[in-house]
């Protein structure tokens, strides 16, 4: 891992160093309703813009990507901080969004035996984001951001009509922090928030509909009637909630003349919780370091604690032309079982490169993984291929209109043999794709439509994605899915 980190660190560094020292500028939402960007996807100045602007915070922190998966304008968000209060001021926020879709969908996993999925389906959410801003009179800026939401897509509501489906509809908090800071020393927070390495990247392409691969459409696919994950394919990139929903402290700089850097720390993979601690005997307790107990690791092994984050990008413009350039690092240190026979982990260890170029409302770039991972932020067995995945993509942006494209590979371990299944030798590398495109309509402030198509492929020799187990069937799954939707912000 450290050689990884320090390999990031150095390409970083002179990726950065040629790009130059010029000034960032911002950039503006086309909308209230899509906060979609006009020219380079790049972070908002240092200090708060007149108007409130969710992409906006101390350091000039903000998302570049995925702007749809964030509160409305004037809403408490994972990336704003004061935005709409003045010194000496305090500003509560009771924001939230309506998501609708109506979808057709086909994949390789809808008949399973003699069962079938419908084609077509309605799907939707509520979420909220309570909270609040405040600036005292000597200009500290501090607050509380949070979201909550009801279950969505892991909702496995029981019963045979929708009111005893809605009475298991039960909210939990995604997002829950403080933080403290200043424009000119930057921003410390805590909680169950962002990391620094999904919080800076570039090169994503998540602004078009409700966020391509990383939106909502994909759960219209989602698993199939098969008992492993069906034709759903592994989304490869950092804004995810394996990472997102982790409570960590994280510090995020000032914007330097266009650059800006973060750094973040957790103890383990935990959300924000409150307890007296745990039997030193649980494979489950949030604290343990050592596992002793004689299961194969396919539990246990999940765990990984000390977990570090560093990212930073570059954003300029110059002249009518855009750029934006980002690298990171993530890593973190398994919990292997010391039982023999139990399979082994390699250390979490993951370096991202992204970039993108801006002109005339056009942006294109891509994003890069690489790494001792597996799956969707899990950790590689010993033994196992290390991690790669690419994406490159395109979006236009004019007036309330923003389309766009994307494809990824994602390269990875996948399934492995338990103990259960002879061994920890792999069946087979498994080979994901996902190709996206879609539109977004800001009709008026708070209120968008969507237009979105995906399209799923998943490969893995060896393995069944229908059963969950080895076997040489079903080795390949496919899915589609065409959606339109609607977003209502407040």
């Amino acid at each position: 891992m450290r050689k990884l980190l320090l390999t990031t660190a150095a390409a970083l560094g002179t990726a950065i160093g040629l790009a130059g020292g010029a000034y960032a500028q911002g950039y503006t939402p086309t909308s209230p309703a899509t906060q979609a960007p006009t020219a380079a996807p790049v972070p908002a100045p240092v200090k708060p813009p007149p108007a409130p602007n969710v992409m906006s915070g101390v350091g000039g922190q903000a998302v570049p990507e995925k702007t749809m998966g964030q509160p409305p304008m004037g809403a408490s968000s994972t990336v704003m901080m004061g935005s709409e209060a003045s010194p000496g001021s305090f500003v509560v926020h009771l924001n939230g969004r309506l998501n609708f879709y109506a979808g057709v969908e086909g994949d390789s996993a809808q008949v399973v035996g003699s069962n079938k999925l419908d084609n077509a389906e309605f799907q939707g959410y509520i979420r909220l984001y309570p909270g609040f801003d405040a600036v005292a009179a000597n200009g500290l800026q501090y607050g509380v951001v949070s979201e909550i939401r009801n279950p969505g897509s892991t909702f496995t509501g029981v019963g045979a009509n929708a009111s005893s489906n809605a009475s298991e509809n039960t909210l939990y908090w995604r997002r829950a922090y403080g933080y403290v800071g200043t424009p000119d020393l930057g921003r410390l927070s805590f909680g169950q928030q962002d990391a620094a390495f999904d919080l800076l990247q570039v090169g994503t392409f998540e602004n078009f509909n409700d966020g391509a691969w990383n939106g909502d459409v994909e759960n219209f696919i989602g698993g199939g009637l098969g008992a492993a994950t069906g034709a759903g394919v592994t989304y490869p990139f950092a804004d995810v909630g394996n990472i997102y929903t982790v409570n960590r402290l994280l510090y995020m700089s000032p914007n330097f003349s266009g650059f800006q850097f973060g750094f973040s720390f957790a103890p383990n993979n935990e959300p924000l919780i409150n307890t007296e601690g745990c039997s030193v005997a649980s494979t489950t307790c949030n604290r343990l370091s050592s596992d002793a107990s004689a299961t194969s690791g396919t539990v246990t092994g999940v765990r990984y604690r000390n977990i570090i984050e560093a990212a930073g990008n570059y954003t300029n413009t110059f002249g009518p032309l855009g750029l934006a350039l980002y690298g990171g690092f993530y890593g973190g240190t398994p919990v292997n079982s010391t039982a023999p026979g139990a399979i082994h982990y390699d250390e979490l260890a993951v370096g991202a490169f992204g970039a993108t170029v801006s002109y005339a409302g056009f942006t294109v770039g891509g994003h890069i993984n690489f790494g001792d991972e597996n799956g969707l932020w899990d950790l590689m067995p010993q033994g196992g291929k290390p991690a790669f995945a690419y994406m490159f993509g395109g979006e236009y942006a004019t007036g309330p209109v923003i389309v766009g494209a994307s494809w990824f590979q994602y390269q990875y371990t996948g399934d492995f043999q338990s103990a259960a299944h002879g061994g920890p030798s792999t069946e087979g590398l498994e080979t994901d794709h996902g190709a996206a495109a879609g539109a977004t309509y800001a009709v008026a402030p708070g209120l968008a439509l969507y237009l979105s198509y995906l399209y799923g492929q998943r490969h893995q020799v060896g393995f069944n994605f229908n059963t969950g187990v080895p076997g040489t069937a079903n080795n390949n799954t496919h899915g589609q899915v065409f959606a339109v939707g609607t977003v209502l912000k407040w």
